[in-house]
């Protein structure tokens, strides 16, 4: 079959690898405008197109999708299918009227459950147990079109943000290779999903990052590893942000201070915090304007004591 692919990110990478040594051409690469990265700001592509015109393949740039140029070169293509995985823009009607079979998604959550930019940190933020690819017929509606195929994962202790998206991308590429023989086959079956059971998963903002020592030791270890590594987590001290870049989960029950209060600064590099429920171990953070560091630097910097509290007082 001839296909088109849709991808800007990390996670649409080794879906287009699997596309590239599968028997089916791929026509073109649809992505996004390089964008300034790193400290020094330079624009640089992203990895899909790296990797597309690394391959010799027709890498398609639009700013706008509105670009009829980028629709009619699309359109003479004739592709049979359009894949998209982490685009990173709607696509309009004109766009899901391009192919002969299917234009079809792969999205990291079991559907219905998470729709929307950021199913991945949502179902860690909100301490899921399981996470998954679903692959569906894209309609306008976002997220909400007829489920091809799912396949669920278990989310790891260990997992953050990063980790759990490139397990489900590795994952995935199976499920899609497996929904494309059967739409080249004519054996592609689809089921609606139930709107009922949808959930949202919002694009993320800085201020989702506050930690509040109240929560308990669970939901503030969740947070930390579903906002990492942006927005990230942080609290505010000595009227500065303190960002906490990796924590976890100690006791789920002791209480032996107030939410806040260090309750140890261990030498090993860690200090640990009471919160509403629990204790936690805090073992990396960066203070505004200066290095990553462990929290037993940050601690011994500030001559922190047990019994402190790290709150902006």
């Amino acid at each position: 079959m001839k296909i088109v692919f849709f991808g800007s990110s990390d996670f649409s990478v080794p879906f287009l690898e699997t596309l590239l040594n599968s028997p089916h051409k791929i026509s073109a690469v649809v992505t996004t405008p390089s964008k300034p990265q790193g400290r020094g700001l330079k624009i640089q592509p992203n990895p899909v197109q790296v990797l597309a015109e690394g391959k010799g393949v027709t890498c398609l740039v639009p700013a706008k999708l509105k670009d009829e140029q980028a629709l009619d070169a699309v359109k003479k293509m004739e592709p049979d299918v359009l894949v998209v995985a982490s685009y990173g823009k709607i696509l309009p009607a004109s766009w899901l009227a391009l192919p002969k079979k299917y234009p079809l998604n792969v999205h990291p959550s079991i559907l219905p459950k998470y729709r929307g930019a950021a199913p991945v940190n949502w179902q860690i933020i909100r301490g899921e147990k399981q996470a998954g690819v679903s692959i569906f017929k894209m309609t306008q509606e976002m997220d909400s079109g007829d489920l091809a195929a799912q396949k669920a994962f278990p989310i790891l202790d260990e997992d953050d943000a990063p980790s759990l998206l490139g397990r489900l991308a590795r994952e995935g590429t199976g499920l899609l290779t497996e929904v494309l023989e059967k739409a080249e086959s004519g054996t592609l079956r689809f089921a609606p999903q139930n709107h009922a059971e949808a959930t949202l998963a919002p694009k993320l903002k800085k201020d989702d990052g506050l930690i509040d020592w109240k929560k308990s030791a669970a939901k503030i270890a969740n947070l930390v590893r579903g906002l990492a590594p942006w927005p990230g987590t942080y609290i505010l001290f000595k009227g500065e942000s303190l960002k906490i870049i990796k924590a976890r989960l100690q006791n789920p029950a002791c209480a032996e201070g107030k939410p806040g209060q260090i309750l140890e600064i261990n030498k090993s590099g860690f200090i640990r915090i009471q919160t509403g429920q629990g204790a936690l171990l805090i073992e990396r953070v960066q203070p505004a304007g200066k290095r990553e560091m462990t929290a037993h630097e940050f601690a011994l910097g500030q001559r922190l004591q047990p019994g402190d509290e790290l709150l902006d007082r």
